[in-house]
């Protein structure tokens, strides 16, 4: 088993059905981060509903209306960043330490408007990454593994073209180019732990619903929890904040 070897999970949106997803985690003993908006086109967890969920699991930031950064003005934009923070803590009592852009898609000028407003990391939705969160700047930036949604190959290649991460390209080739997420997750998972890495699944629970993926999820979950009898499993808060020292 590698020395360093970490499990984290991570979900978007802040949807109602986020409870069932904290409830496969705590059955498994796998740990997760859960990015909350204040609001959503979607139905979003009720500030009572929040409070319970961060007695167990971090919670992180999202914006506040579920903005796409890139497609609003900058000052709009740290509005939403700084905001979000806020209103986590408020709602949580507790330090808001993790910020994820909506879609994923942001600038480097969304990265220092975090740093700014005092998060310790920001999560991306880079995938078929193993990499342990990298410093920018003042910011520790994440990447992820896997999805827990069915993609095709062209969701992978263009992941990893446009951030030109040869090893996640090889990665892909090597491990089957399977279009079922379980396979090519737990053959990740296993390399994670006799190589050493971060193996970091993500998803939205709703987006589960939709598709039908909580069997695979609980599969999944089951092996992760498996796994990390002797990986260390961390939220994406406390793994950012281990790294950055």
């Amino acid at each position: 088993m590698a020395s360093k070897t970490f499990i984290t999970t991570s979900w978007d949106d802040g949807h109602p059905l986020d409870l069932r997803v904290a409830e496969l985690l705590a059955k498994f003993d796998v740990s997760g981060t859960f990015y909350i908006p204040r609001a959503n086109e979607k139905a979003t967890l009720t500030e009572c509903e929040i409070r319970e969920l961060s007695a167990a699991f971090e919670i992180g930031a999202h914006t506040l209306g579920h903005q796409v950064l890139t497609e609003v003005s900058l000052p709009r934009a740290e509005a939403e960043i700084s905001g979000s923070k806020s209103w986590v803590e408020s709602v949580t009592g507790v330090s808001c330490r993790m910020f994820c852009p909506p879609q994923g898609r942001y600038s480097r000028q969304h990265m220092l408007m975090a740093e700014r407003a005092g998060y310790v990391g920001f999560r991306t939705v880079a995938l078929l990454s193993l990499d342990l969160p990298q410093r920018v700047g003042g910011i520790m930036l994440m990447p992820t593994t896997i999805q827990a949604h069915p993609h095709d190959a062209m969701v992978y290649a263009r992941n990893t073209l446009k951030r030109a991460a040869l090893r996640s390209i090889w990665r892909f080739v090597t491990h089957g180019r399977s279009r079922d997420w379980p396979v090519l997750a737990r053959s990740l998972a296993c390399e994670a732990t006799t190589r050493g890495g971060v193996f970091h699944l993500w998803g939205h629970s709703w987006e589960l619903q939709d598709n039908n993926q909580w069997e695979r999820l609980e599969y999944i979950l089951a092996l992760l929890g498996d796994l990390a009898k002797d990986a260390r499993t961390l939220s994406n808060g406390q793994l950012c904040a281990e790294e950055s020292r």
